[in-house]
């Protein structure tokens, strides 16, 4: 997803995100702080982020991404928030 999609569904979902949020990373942030921590990603939503935003999304909620290609992380990322 670009910034300017997760902008968007933050807006979707009644999120405000901070007018200082200028890096992914942020916005990311932002839009994790703004929601709950639990929600659960879909495999089909992991799979638009890049792999910089699922790590961050993972860093967040303390998860442990160990690999490297994006198909791994997902399913990483996926066994660590049920």
């Amino acid at each position: 997803m670009t910034d300017s999609e997760i902008l968007a569904l933050a807006t979707q979902r009644g999120y405000t995100i901070g007018a200082e949020s200028d890096t992914t990373e942020e916005i990311v942030s932002d839009f994790l702080d703004e929601q709950e921590i639990k929600y659960p990603f879909t495999q089909a939503e992991l799979e638009e982020l890049t792999v910089s935003e699922i790590e961050s999304i993972a860093s967040a909620r303390g998860y442990t991404i160990t690999e490297t290609l994006k198909a791994d992380i997902i399913t990483e990322f996926l066994a660590q928030q049920v």
